[in-house]
């Protein structure tokens, strides 16, 4: 288990709070609008990876469960103290809401209008598959994490290429089958959008309020791990941003599914790169904001942090 270094209680004075509230406001703000000026101002595609094979999709998915395990490691102080449902709920919904599950799930009915005609629920029967992908990724993170200690590499390496296979070979395919019965027994239909690019202010204060979804995930978990980071602020801040481009998929998307991508190289980079950068400023500004509300770490060894009540 990795070390604690002795972090001082971080005290949610008035001061805090609002480098807080102004920080998870900026974040989520900076965030998205690095994606949204590459798409809607600079004319760089969203990705059509739909041509990507299943064993390029497969190695992202390890990598993205091993980033998950590692972050667990590191947030053991807490989630160690719950018992392993709860702590895998927890862990589990927070990997959820760090996709933008239920944001996408929002625009997607605004976009569409999916209070007509059940629309809503085929577009719930299309992002439900890979939520739940997300929530079991998440949830037999914190079990792998809790069961196999990181002193033994090679199991734990073992036990995340099986669980990231049970998880898209196993459950996403039946999942996928479930929801198609859905949407078959129901006899719908893919839901046409009612609102297109460029989009008006109404679609607009939805795309970009609801970001506040991954935005909020994000900094729960720098409180869960930044007790465990190592080194300076500037060291923690780093990797933070490194561990949520790992768990967020945009490092294999941007570096391997890119070669799939439908256009020229160049341009399929730059596709699947917005949203490294959109991840990139979401991690990079809650680590600043968070930072900027811890005292420096005096001495060695020591508890975790923890926020005063």
């Amino acid at each position: 288990m990795t070390n604690v270094q002795p972090v001082p209680r971080v005290e949610l004075s008035v001061r805090n709070v609002v480098i807080l509230a102004f920080g998870l406001l900026i974040t989520a703000f900076l965030g998205l609008g690095s994606h949204d000026l590459a798409i809607a101002h600079l004319g760089i595609p969203y990705p059509n990876d739909g041509d990507v094979p299943t064993w390029a999709r497969y190695v992202g998915q390890v990598v993205r469960l091993a980033a998950m395990v590692y972050a667990c490691h590191l947030a053991g102080w807490y989630l160690d103290k719950r018992n392993t449902v709860l702590a895998a709920a927890i862990f589990g919904l927070l990997i959820v809401f760090l996709q933008e599950t239920v944001r996408v799930i929002v625009v997607d009915n605004i976009v569409s209008d999916g209070w007509i005609d059940l629309r809503w629920v085929y577009l719930l029967m299309t992002r439900l598959p890979n939520t739940l992908l997300a929530f079991y990724s998440g949830a037999i993170a914190v079990i792998i994490a809790r069961k196999i200690g990181s002193h033994r590499p090679v199991l734990l390496l073992a036990a995340v290429v099986v669980g990231s296979a049970i998880g898209y070979f196993g459950l996403l395919p039946m999942l996928v089958s479930i929801a198609g019965l859905v949407t078959s027994g129901l006899q719908l239909t893919e839901a046409p959008e009612v609102h297109t690019m460029p989009y008006g202010i109404y679609v607009y204060k939805y795309i970009y309020g609801m970001f506040i979804e991954p935005t909020i995930a994000s900094f729960v978990l720098i409180y869960l791990m930044w007790p465990s980071l190592d080194g300076s602020k500037a060291r923690r801040i780093v990797a933070f941003i490194v561990i949520m481009l790992l768990m967020r998929g945009r490092v294999v998307a941007t570096g391997l599914f890119s070669f799939w991508i439908d256009d020229t190289w160049a341009m399929a980079f730059a596709a699947e790169g917005q949203f490294f950068v959109e991840t990139f400023v979401l991690a990079a500004l809650t680590g600043l904001t968070w930072a900027a509300i811890t005292p420096t770490a005096i001495g060695t060894g020591g508890d975790a942090i923890s926020l005063a009540r």
